[in-house]
């Protein structure tokens, strides 16, 4: 199961708890952003298993080499200049002005490079562990109209200006004592007290055991000097005055990254029995575990490890700024103490040395420091809190930007052509025969809608963007329809219904999605019989097919042994192989799919193509054994996507109006077409290319027409045609929101082509909705103008869903519809399975599927 096993009075699907999307926001300066991200990571595995967890390094969102040069001048300013690096710290607090000039620049700096990150993943929760990080999204917060709850953990033990913001849900320090010097540095922030969150390694262990492990001389005092990653300080000086002041003393010195310490360290000459150098290691608790004394002079993650270790902690010959300011806080908490000289720390080492039960009372006030605090509860509830709203009391939430991708769909949008896509799932009953409930599939999708923030998306028209709910009542969103039929076998007599749903247009200023539920009730009988059906539909702004499909799966549930293989990245065929473009080449190949696109033309005239819509829609789906579609298209010599182009093709042949000339004329097909891969667990945003292919239409054998078909495909994608297409689409991001409106009108009609057909990979495995088994999925693709026919097709658990969208105005029945698809499968050399066309049953596990 995607979220633990069901109990035994609950229906398969009704598992409690949250699917989550944690974006964690770090850097690499230094070890403890990162070791920090680490230990909340492993925290939100614990909490909420199977979440989704990302880590982006701000340094890096903000430019090539940013992050390089970053590094480059915290290193010469510690190192070199700790006077200008004091400067800068003194200044912060002194001056009010320059700390909030300095947080406004690297916000907006920041803010605007991490809102393609928060776009691209979709986080229902934000983590930041980098000041940076912080002010990055204190800005969006303020400017963009983030709403996805977020918080900041300090990873010093003394917090300063640039570590605090009022603008998030809540900033977390590790002690008590530093709540007042936060609230100093920002004095309308929330701040809260939690453990030091570091990895589970870091806890109190064997200590005999760790020394056997590394080593280390059994009966030695043995002093861990741990500078953090870049070594800063002198350590040698460090090292040498700690193996003078005893003869008890072994130093165990952890280099981090710093080859030139580490050298310097093995050039003392000291013997193993006094000195173990070490670089960068993954052992680090086993170490911690093995000391009796951990030396530090940043306090930054290494105070925080050994904390939670509870090995007493000293710091000696601080850096300047911050490791000053955390020495301090540290002595105030009664969790260190301070040698300010290397005199002072061979006289405090030479005591402790030959009597470390001194040491005690330091060990006491770590273990009652640590019961007192809980990580994963502050972790709980910054996840169920809704964000603070920013600005004054009854202001209106500010609405977050589109991607132009998405923006495009909103500015297509009329009366007529809405941009509502979806999909429709024929559900078998529950093992006890009956058909799913109303009730229960409520409750199944109100306890994960927490964790999907895309269905907490209100769509802002006017302003092309979205505000996020706290929260959505799902029994407004939810219905569920009882629709009388004359026949016990199967959802036919359910269609209509799923036309009427769809041609209800989505409310305005609710969550951009609607489900209904259709069971079919037995006329004479009045009762429920046969499979039901689940419409679902979502505003196409909010993700394309395949980010549909991932929504979709974090609904459902999977079987106990799915590995949830759909979830990895589908292989791309084309490039399977072959390396990577140089830059030179894929302009080179960009240039010339924006070429082929300018030279296109418009679509061929087509008896299909009308030039209104009705507000009326009829949806009919069909379902082809994906066994039987396998085997045709290796028969051919072709990939299942191109022979299913050629059945689309073929069936519309023969379900469009005929006698004329011009319904022989090729039907131009938009195709959608992943141009990066195809990932489920995206499930947020448009983000396909797109191929403009000419049907044949005509009479002619399944073969000829699949070729013609995959000579043109092959051609198009290799000139870059999906890429151009996908780069017009945010070329036309740039345009005044009035242009853009009016290019999304004139390039999304019947002008530039006559129907959309597209092709996607869904679950390869048996699905539950809420306990009932998914027998196949439809997808619904939305029409626009003079467009009034679109064709979706998914392959999901060994069945090919094939929906047909169509406005009522075409007249088409449902039966000419599903007849035309199944004489074109039939005719072209597939075989009926005995259960009408699907011959997967429910739990059969598919082959798998490529993506497009």
């Amino acid at each position: 199961m995607i979220n633990g096993s069901a109990g035994p009075d609950e229906p398969k699907g009704s598992a409690i708890g949250q699917p989550r999307r944690v974006l964690v926001v770090s850097a690499d300066m230094g070890g403890g952003h990162n070791a920090t991200a680490a230990g909340l990571e492993e925290s939100i595995q614990r909490l909420w298993p199977g979440s989704d967890i990302k880590r982006v390094d701000a340094l890096d969102v903000m430019g090539p080499g940013i992050g390089r040069g970053f590094r480059g001048i915290y290193v010469a300013n510690v190192q070199t200049t700790p006077w200008l690096y004091e400067l800068f710290y003194a200044a912060l607090w002194r001056q009010r002005w320059f700390a909030a000039a300095s947080k406004r620049f690297t916000g907006s700096w920041c803010g605007r490079r991490l809102a393609a990150e928060i776009d691209t993943f979709d986080p229902d929760l934000i983590l930041s562990t980098y000041p940076l990080g912080s002010s990055g999204l204190a800005w969006l917060r303020i400017h963009r109209g983030l709403r996805v709850p977020t918080g900041c953990w300090v990873s010093d033990f003394a917090p300063h200006p640039f570590w605090i913001y009022s603008e998030l849900d809540v900033n977390f320090v590790m002690d008590e004592v530093a709540v007042s010097l936060a609230r100093a540095a920002e004095p309308l922030a929330r701040v809260e007290v939690c453990a030091p969150p570091v990895v589970s390694g870091f806890r109190p262990g064997d200590r005999d055991a760790a020394r056997r492990t590394l080593s280390v001389v059994p009966d030695a005092f043995v002093v861990l000097v741990s500078c953090g990653s870049y070594a800063f300080g002198d350590v040698p000086g460090i090292v040498r005055t700690l193996v003078e002041a005893s003869d008890r003393v072994q130093v165990i010195a952890a280099c981090g990254r710093n080859e030139q310490v580490f050298n310097q360290l093995a050039a003392l000459g000291f013997g193993a029995d006094q000195l173990l150098p070490m670089g960068w290691t993954d052992k680090m608790p086993t170490v911690v575990q093995a000391a009796d004394l951990v030396l530090t002079n940043a306090g930054g993650a290494t105070a925080l490890e050994a904390l939670a270790s509870e090995v007493p902690l000293l710091t000696a010959c601080p850096i300047a700024a911050h490791g000053d300011a955390n020495a301090a806080l540290m002595v105030v908490a009664g969790l260190t103490e301070l040698c300010a000289g290397l005199a002072e720390l061979k006289a405090y080492v030479e005591a402790t040395a030959a009597h470390p039960e001194s040491l005690e009372p330091i060990r006491a006030r770590m273990h009652d420091h640590l019961t007192e605090r809980g990580r994963d509860e502050a972790l709980t509830v910054l996840a169920s809190s809704g964000p603070a709203s920013p600005g004054s009391a009854g202001e209106q939430p500010r609405a977050w930007p589109m991607r132009a991708a998405d923006a495009f769909f909103s500015h297509v949008e009329d009366d007529q052509a809405r941009q509502e896509a979806g999909v429709v799932l024929e559900l078998d009953p529950l093992p006890d025969g009956q058909p799913l409930n109303l009730a229960t599939l409520r409750r199944v999708v109100q306890g994960r809608i927490q964790g999907l923030a895309s269905l907490r998306r209100v769509l802002v028209p006017s302003k092309a963007g979205w505000l996020l709910r706290d929260s959505v009542d799902v029994a407004r969103r939810i219905s569920a329809r009882q629709i009388d039929v004359d026949t016990d076998a199967g959802p036919d007599g359910t269609w209509a219904a799923v036309g009427d749903f769809l041609s209800t247009p989505l409310p305005d200023n609710e969550p951009a999605w609607q489900m209904q539920l259709l069971h079919p009730r037995h006329r004479s009988t009045g009762e429920r019989r046969g499979r039901s059906l689940l419409v679902m539909k979502m505003h196409h702004s909010l993700g394309d097919g395949i980010s549909a499909l991932g929504i979709l799966d974090r609904l459902l549930d999977a079987g106990d042994d799915d590995p949830l293989v759909e979830r990895r990245t589908f292989p791309d065929r084309h490039r399977a192989g072959r390396t990577t473009a140089s830059p030179v080449r894929a302009s080179l190949r960009l240039l010339r799919g924006l070429a082929g696109l300018a030279l296109r033309g418009t679509a061929p005239r087509h008896p299909l193509n009308q030039p209104e819509l009705s507000a009326g829609r009829d949806f009919v789906g069909v379902g082809l054994p994906w066994s039987e579609v396998r085997r045709m298209a290796s028969e051919q010599g072709t990939h299942p996507q191109e022979l299913v182009l050629g059945l689309v093709a073929d069936a519309l042949q023969r379900m469009l109006p005929a006698g004329s000339a011009a319904a022989d004329r090729p039907l131009r097909a938009m195709v959608p077409v992943a141009i990066r891969a195809a990932r489920l667990d995206r499930t947020f945003g448009n983000w396909t290319g797109s191929l403009a292919l000419d049907l044949p239409m005509g009479e002619m054998p399944l073969s000829s027409r699949v070729q013609l078909i995959r000579d043109e495909a092959q051609s198009r994608t290799g000139h870059g045609e999906p890429q151009a297409a996908a780069a017009v689409m945010r070329l036309a991001g740039w345009l005044p929101t009035a242009l853009h409106r009016r290019f999304a009108r004139v390039a999304y009609t019947r002008t530039f082509f006559n129907t959309i057909v597209s092709y996607m990979p869904g679950s390869r495995r048996q699905r539950w909705c809420a306990g009932a088994p998914v027998r196949a999925m439809y997808p619904v693709l939305p029409l626009t103008r003079g467009v009034p026919l679109t064709i979706g097709i998914v392959v999901a658990d060994g069945v090919v869903g094939v929906g047909v969208l169509l406005d009522r105005l075409l007249e088409l029945d449902h039966e000419t519809v599903r007849q035309a698809v199944r004489d074109a499968f039939v005719d072209g050399g597939g075989t009926p399975s005995p259960d009408g066309l699907i011959d997967a049953p429910a739990g059969a596990a598919a082959m798998a599927v490529e993506g497009s």
